[in-house]
Formats: C-alpha cells, sequence, structure tokens
C-alpha cells in the first residue's frame, strides 16, 4: 500500500514557473550509496525540487545524506516511501510526485551512483531554448569500473526529459518510458558514473537483485557471495578496461579520497590485471578509447546541442520544425 506524500517542508512545495523549472526524480534502495552526497551536490545548481522514492526499510540510510543536502537544507526535497515492487512502479512514483508538486516542464534523470559536472547547470538554465519538436536531452557517461582510473564504455545516457502527466514507465527492471514522442538530442558532455566501482560483492548482490526481477545473465548463489574469485567473475569486463585521462567531476573527489583505503585492494587486482594484457588487446582499445571520444565530442558539430551546452546562440533554422 503506499504511503502518502511526505513534504520536507511545512506547506506543499509548489515551483511556479512550469516552463523553465527542473525536477529531478530518484529513486533509492536499502543500501548505503556512497556517492548520494556527491551527486545531490552536483544537480543542486540545475534542479529546482529532488523528488524521491525512498524504499529502504525503516530507519532510512539515506535519510541523513538528504536532509544535509542542499535540497534538504533549503526545503526542496519531497520523499515518499513506498515499498519497493518494480523500478517502474518506483519511477511512475516520482512522476505522480512531480504532478503533485506542479513540479515543471522539465525532468532531470538521475541514479544515486552517478555524479554530474558543472556543465550540467548550464545545460538546465538553457532548456527554455529548446524547440517544441525536442523531449528528450541526452548527454554521455564514462563508466568507471573496479577502478576510478579505468573505464569500460562511454555510453549515451538520457539526462533530461519533458514533462507530461501521461507519462508513464514499463518495465521492473531495464524500465522504459512511455508516452513521449518528440526527438531527441546528445550533447558534447560527459559525466560520471561510479556504481560498479565499489566492493565486488555489492556488484554481485545487485546482479542477483536484478535476476529476481527478470534480468538475463548468470548470476552468483547466495552461499557463493561470501567467497568468490574475483578476477574470474570479472574476467570478461578486464579486457573492456580504457585508461581514465580525463578528470573526475570537483563534487565526486572528496567521496572518491574516502572510499580509496576500502577499495584499494579490488582497484589494485584491476590494475595489475591490465597491466598484464597482451599487446593485442591493449591496441585494440586505444582504438576503442578514440572511438568513443570522437562519439561524444563529435556532437559539438551540432549547432543546437552547443547552444545548449554552452549557450550559444544556433542557426534559425535549427529551432524551426520541420
Amino acid at each position: 500500500m503506499e504511503r502518502k506524500l511526505r513534504p520536507r517542508t511545512r506547506t506543499p512545495v509548489r515551483v511556479q514557473d512550469a516552463a523553465e523549472s527542473v525536477a529531478a526524480h530518484l529513486i533509492l534502495g536499502p543500501r548505503h550509496e556512497p556517492f548520494l552526497q556527491a551527486l545531490l551536490e552536483s544537480i543542486a545548481p540545475a534542479v529546482a525540487l529532488l523528488l524521491v522514492n525512498d524504499n529502504s526499510p525503516e530507519p532510512s540510510p539515506h535519510a541523513t545524506a538528504l536532509a544535509a543536502s542542499p535540497f534538504g537544507r533549503k526545503g526542496r526535497v519531497v520523499v515518499d516511501r513506498t515499498p519497493f515492487s518494480g523500478f517502474d512502479v518506483a519511477r511512475n512514483i516520482c512522476l505522480r510526485m512531480h504532478a503533485h508538486s506542479l513540479a515543471g516542464g522539465w525532468v532531470a534523470f538521475i541514479d544515486a551512483d552517478e555524479v554530474h559536472g558543472p556543465a550540467v547547470a548550464r545545460v538546465a538554465t538553457h532548456l527554455r531554448s529548446v524547440p517544441a519538436a525536442y523531449d528528450f536531452i541526452d548527454g554521455y557517461t564514462w563508466h568507471f569500473f573496479q577502478s576510478f582510473d579505468y573505464y569500460t564504455s562511454i555510453e549515451r545516457r538520457m539526462m533530461f526529459f519533458r514533462f507530461d502527466p501521461s507519462l508513464r514507465w514499463e518495465g521492473s527492471v531495464h524500465e522504459r518510458l512511455v508516452g513521449l514522442h518528440g526527438k531527441r538530442i546528445a550533447l558534447p558532455y560527459v559525466y560520471a558514473h561510479y556504481g560498479h566501482t565499489l566492493q565486488p560483492r555489492r556488484h554481485a548482490e545487485k546482479g542477483r537483485h536484478y535476476s529476481s526481477l527478470g534480468a538475463p545473465g548468470g548470476v552468483l548463489t547466495e552461499e557463493e557471495l561470501d567467497d568468490f574469485d574475483v578476477a574470474k567473475y570479472f574476467a570478461p569486463e578486464y579486457p573492456r578496461l580504457l585508461h581514465f585521462t580525463g578528470r573526475h567531476p570537483p563534487a565526486a573527489l572528496a567521496t572518491l579520497e574516502a572510499l580509496r583505503p576500502s577499495l584499494q585492494a579490488a582497484h589494485e587486482l584491476t590494475a595489475r590485471i591490465v597491466a598484464a594484457q597482451s599487446f593485442h588487446i591493449k591496441l585494440r582499445n586505444v582504438v576503442r578509447k578514440a572511438n568513443y571520444e570522437l562519439r561524444w565530442r563529435g556532437r559539438a558539430v551540432n549547432p543546437l546541442a552547443r547552444s545548449l551546452l554552452n549557450g550559444d546562440r544556433p542557426p534559425r533554422i535549427e529551432l524551426q520544425d520541420k
């Protein structure tokens, strides 16, 4: 049974400037989220209201971080405590909270294990300039894996989408948004996903959880979680690792330093395995890295994408429906 929405302010939150405001939708489960504080700091300049489905049991492991965040301090967070029954259900709760709070015309699609860079604030301020034909604004994410120095890929990722009361999510795992039919545009902007950098057991437990919801793929048994061969478990991923030579988002730096001691053994294992890889694998990954870089940087060719990221005025033709 769904519980009543509980605003953290004395009166319901209302964002009156619906055309220009952004509300972030966030799902939190029973596990501690080490990057939650960094995420919230990183999006605070871009988001007017934070809407959270915290489906963890009482007491919530996230309550302190939410209260201490810029949203909690300024009364800009609404928390729902409905228990988890699928990712689509949790995200649909956020959609209902959005409508209830009159939260504006755009949704920031976020997860607790990702951290944005400063450019996300610029993008949010330019959403008012998005032509009506476009419903989705995408960016790209580095998918760090068992290290803060290596990533598996740079993947296109939905960052913002237009809100409409008729929207709904479908699918208990790997959920899909239904109800928008406008165009997508990808910006030359990359931010960080750190979900696969934590303890190997946490990664295996997540795999078991997704499998229970119907996701394909092999998983460890519960008995194997306490003692499994990490190198063998991650063997399919190690040959894909690319050396990170960029800069982590500023909001993530303190969290990264705090986590390094507890993750040292796993991250050193990753570094040793990558260093021992064959010349063929290393050469292939040089090419893969260049391809990923070209893919996201190439979005700067689109004048509208440059405009949304940097505020440059796009050519008139880019603002017309065809």
